[in-house]
């Protein structure tokens, strides 16, 4: 019983921390995207490009990570 009772605390604790991350990642692209657009048609003009990059696949994990907590909750 008490492994059970641990499993269930575990996956109690792993659902959390999916919501965490799910929100902590859209601060990040946030942040990632204010700076894209700040250095945007400068003479930083590549770096932009590079963060608007990342942030496509930063989307990306965002939503393998919704998808993960869904198929954890069925």
């Amino acid at each position: 019983m008490d492994d059970q009772l641990n499993i269930q605390k575990a996956e109690e604790i792993f659902v959390v921390l999916l919501a965490h991350w799910i929100n902590h990642t859209g601060d990040h692209i946030d942040g990632y995207l204010e700076w894209a657009e700040k250095l945007k048609g400068t003479s930083k003009d590549a770096v932009s490009e590079e963060l608007f990059l990342a942030i496509e696949k930063m989307r990306d994990v965002q939503k393998k990570m919704m998808e993960t907590k869904i198929l954890f909750r069925s």
